[in-house]
């Protein structure tokens, strides 16, 4: 940091926060960009991790715990001058203690340790935001941590912001900028850490905090790889807890303007329209955008599902891939005009677009749907379109011996039997023959 006295408490500086399990939170910090550096279970189990600016001392503890932690080569020695400028100690080490720590507090409560012994250990290389140039806080390609942004402060909210300027001047921190709006808040560092203090009720626990330009994108990312912990946000700000139960700050910088939020009615969709029926197209586009750009609410909503277990086996083929070389799929949902609800599904999968030749399927997915004549008329709107729409020369299905329905089905749409394919599909654990129909574009000219 430029301009800055040497830092006096120390000459490494971290976080060190406790947690009841280690690696569930090496895994949650690792989301946030965060890599592990170290490890050891001496005096206690911990892990050293890093976003290449920030360093996490995570320690396994049932007791939650924050502090700002120094390492210390002489650590009696600095102990000793805090003691002379009137610091109290609430810890001090025993005289058998091997690691040897002190704990004192901020007028405000922030723990302050310093541990002497500094081998090993080294203050990450990367800016934060006080040695950078003003202009890189606008450019995301010069972050260090790619998913959270820029490390600015460990936010402390204070009762009286002058008193507690004065405090940390006295450990060794200078004010790099002091505000006044919305409320009274300073930033201070002492060329190690960096602390935010607030004289707000905004908040009254220590928040990591990070910046970022392009914090819209990078909370939306976060949510794709499904991290929890997510409390109340607004457009461009967002706040989380993590499984130890500290918290994140993720704010943006500048001015980002919130998007129109798309709706679902304005995804563009080929529809197929029937007597009592809408086949709405399901593309692997629409699934795309479907799953990328939506909630889980408003993705069941628009797929029809009714469970958890239902959204996350379409989230599972989503990420498998709906496409393959050679291989593709028409899919429509079959929604009841009467209720505007999705009632079942049609479909050509196993499209060989290459061959012309695709394989039927259908189904119902309420029981209150069923022997009202649905999918009869799905499949006539649906074999329709296959041929004239999307040039196919052959359609085929199967069924099952036992499936009386869908062979009537079969045969009344024209379907011609072709034979048997013997332990064609698994049921149940059970292999089973399937009965082989299709239907032919010269057949379903001549039928009319």
């Amino acid at each position: 940091m430029n301009n800055l006295q040497k830092p006096i408490l120390g000459e490494v500086s971290a976080l060190t926060i406790t947690t009841h399990d280690l690696e569930m939170s090496l895994a949650f910090y690792r989301k946030l960009g965060f890599a592990e550096l170290m490890r050891a279970d001496f005096p206690f189990p911990w892990i050293q991790i890093s976003d290449g600016v920030l360093l996490i001392m995570l320690r396994q503890d049932e007791q939650p715990y924050l502090a700002l932690t120094y390492y210390v080569k002489n650590v009696e020695k600095v102990a000793k001058e805090l003691e002379q400028k009137q610091i109290s100690f609430i810890h001090k080490p025993k005289p058998k203690d091997m690691v040897k720590r002190y704990l004192f507090q901020s007028p405000d409560g922030l723990n302050i340790s310093l541990v002497g012994g500094v081998e090993g250990f080294r203050q990450p290389p990367g800016p934060g935001m006080p040695d950078m140039p003003q202009a890189d806080f606008f450019n995301p390609d010069k972050y260090v941590n790619k998913v959270c942004g820029l490390f600015g402060e460990l936010a402390h909210p204070v009762a009286d912001l002058e008193k507690s300027i004065q405090f940390w001047k006295m450990i060794g921190f200078t004010p790099v900028s002091i505000y006044t709006d919305p409320y009274p808040w300073a930033i201070l560092t002492d060329g190690l850490g960096i602390v935010g203090l607030h004289q707000s009720n905004h908040f009254n626990y220590p928040a990591i905090t990070y910046f970022a330009a392009d914090r819209v994108a990078k909370v939306k990312k976060l949510k794709q790889e499904r991290l929890t912990g997510f409390l109340d946000e607004s457009f461009s700000n967002a706040k989380l807890k993590t499984p130890e139960g500290q918290h994140f700050f993720l704010f943006s910088l500048g001015m980002e303007t919130e998007p129109v939020k798309k709706q679902l009615k304005d995804i563009p969709r080929t529809i197929i329209e029937t007597p009592r029926l809408l086949l709405k197209e399901l593309t692997p586009e629409i699934l795309h955008e479907l799953f990328t750009e939506f909630g889980d609410g408003e993705i069941m909503e628009f797929l029809g599902l009714r469970t958890l277990e239902e959204l996350e086996t379409e989230r599972n083929k989503f990420k498998k891939g709906y496409t393959t070389y050679r291989l593709s799929q028409k899919r429509f949902q079959i929604e009841e005009k009467a209720t505007g609800g999705i009632v079942g599904s049609c479909d050509f999968h196993n499209y060989y677009f290459l061959h012309n030749r695709a394989e039927l399927g259908y189904g119902l997915t309420t029981e209150e749907a069923k022997q009202k004549g649905f999918i009869t008329e799905a499949v006539k709107a649906i074999i329709k379109y296959g041929f004239e729409q999307m040039g196919l020369n052959r359609i085929e299905a199967f069924a099952g011996k036992w499936n009386i329905p869908s062979l009537k089905i079969l045969k009344g749409a024209g379907f011609k039997e072709e034979g048997v394919l013997r332990s064609h599909f698994l049921k149940n654990g059970v292999y089973e023959d399937s009965v082989c129909f299709s239907l032919l574009r010269d057949e379903y000219v001549a039928k009319g």
